[in-house]
């Protein structure tokens, strides 16, 4: 394909997901606010003869977001006062985590566009094509009568910190508000793969949201196949509510949440690596020279102190410091804390942990003396692998990782 013939494609596709999206009731800014986003625009094409990608009928609705926040949150059946960040993105606010799990309705969405809702369960249709023996046309039933497996695990946007960069970068204004830990329950992605038959040479397995067209997301086919990998039905032992990609959402432990998949409607099985917008335009590291330095994988290892909050009124005496730690190349195995600003850090305890996948609930008792001060966090992961003191800027601020400092003043 010629760069003329390639922009030319590029223009036809934006210009049809325009059209969808004012059919469908979007404002202008809104709009302007999703092709912004990168949500468009799958160019990249295969090489002759390689297996596309499908684009698969969705029976999803969709939902517009309201310029109102609040009457964004009502329009999906969410009554929790969360984080705003525009769009149908909200975070999670420190005051709604306590446990090891957040409950489903102060859990934080991330859209790329439009929510999507499914009025009529039995209109569910998941298609297996492509690189494959036999193609498949799966239902809801078909779905929950295969073996289901549960876990623990955290889910974070691949963005979350990214208002913590500095300088700063374009982008949501996330800054841990974007993570969270909940069960999680579903059919192994290797089952479902196991049962189309996957062909000799298969490379990537590409995901079709249900939301746009254009949410088109590629995965190595060994990542696929690990068995870890779910089609989630349920969260927190409920089906999984829309927001939070319901009925069916593809689930990729430790990595960034863009390969996760939500209102899951079709997985194609490629013969070759899939090049689509949110594969190589978006969700890749870019230094500050332009280089692309590797695609949003796992996340790193991180943690944040939850309690005191930043500016906390604090009373000299027994406080507790209270955070969590995650990573997404394995469990955490230390959290260290400093209540010195850094010059002395010392062994929290682990409180509570859900395994290699989920995030773990730390505590340090402090005998907090009067005066200002800066409390920080460190994590360790099973692979030996801590958090940095400064996270590696990148333009399009994914993946920080860096150790916070959570300044207080304690009063007599």
């Amino acid at each position: 394909m010629s760069a003329t013939i390639e922009r030319d494609a590029m223009r036809l596709s934006r210009r049809r997901l325009i059209g969808r999206l004012a059919a469908a009731g979007f404002a202008a800014p809104v709009i302007a606010s999703i092709l912004a986003d990168g949500a468009w625009a799958q160019s990249a094409t295969p090489a002759a003869g390689a297996t596309p990608a499908a684009v698969f009928p969705s029976p999803f609705t969709i939902i517009p977001p309201s310029d109102d926040p609040a009457k964004s949150l009502a329009s999906i059946g969410v009554d929790q006062p969360l984080i705003a960040h525009g769009g149908f993105n909200f975070g999670t606010p420190p005051d709604l985590v306590s446990g090891l799990d957040v409950a489903n309705g102060a859990f934080f969405i991330r859209s790329h566009g439009p929510s999507a809702k499914l009025d009529d369960p039995a209109k569910y249709r998941l298609q297996v094509v492509g690189h494959v023996d036999t193609p498949l046309t799966l239902t809801l039933d078909d779905l929950r009568s295969m073996p289901q497996r549960t876990f623990q695990a955290f889910l974070e946007c691949s963005g979350n910190g990214r208002g913590l960069f500095l300088p700063a970068v374009k982008g949501g204004q996330w800054r841990n508000d974007a993570v969270a830990n909940a069960e999680w329950s579903g059919i192994s992605l290797a089952d479902v793969l196991g049962k189309a038959g996957v062909k000799d040479g298969a490379i990537d397995v590409v995901s079709q949201g249900g939301d746009f067209a254009e949410m088109q997301r590629g995965l190595p086919l060994g990542v696929a196949m690990s068995g870890d990998v779910l089609l989630a039905l349920k969260m927190n032992g409920e089906d999984l509510p829309a927001p939070h990609g319901g009925p069916v959402r593809l689930f990729v432990p430790g990595w960034g949440g863009i390969a996760s998949t939500k209102w899951l409607i079709g997985l194609t099985v490629l013969d070759h690596t899939f090049e689509g917008d949110f594969n190589v335009k978006n969700y890749i590291v870019v230094d500050a020279q332009g280089a692309v330095l590797r695609p949003v994988r796992e996340m790193p290892v991180s943690s944040a102190i939850w309690s005191p909050g930043y500016d906390a009124p604090v009373k000299a005496g027994q406080v507790p410091v209270a955070g969590y730690a995650w990573s997404g190349l394995g469990g955490i195995a230390r959290v260290e804390v400093s209540t010195d600003n850094g010059l002395n850090w010392n062994d929290a305890k682990i409180t509570q942990s859900g395994g290699e996948h989920a995030w773990a609930r730390f505590e340090y008792a402090w005998d907090a003396k009067p005066g200002p001060t800066g409390l920080l966090s460190r994590a360790t992961d099973d692979r030996s692998t801590s958090q940095p003191f400064a996270a590696q800027w990148n333009q399009l601020g994914y993946q920080y990782n860096a150790v916070q400092r959570v300044m207080v003043n304690v009063s007599a």
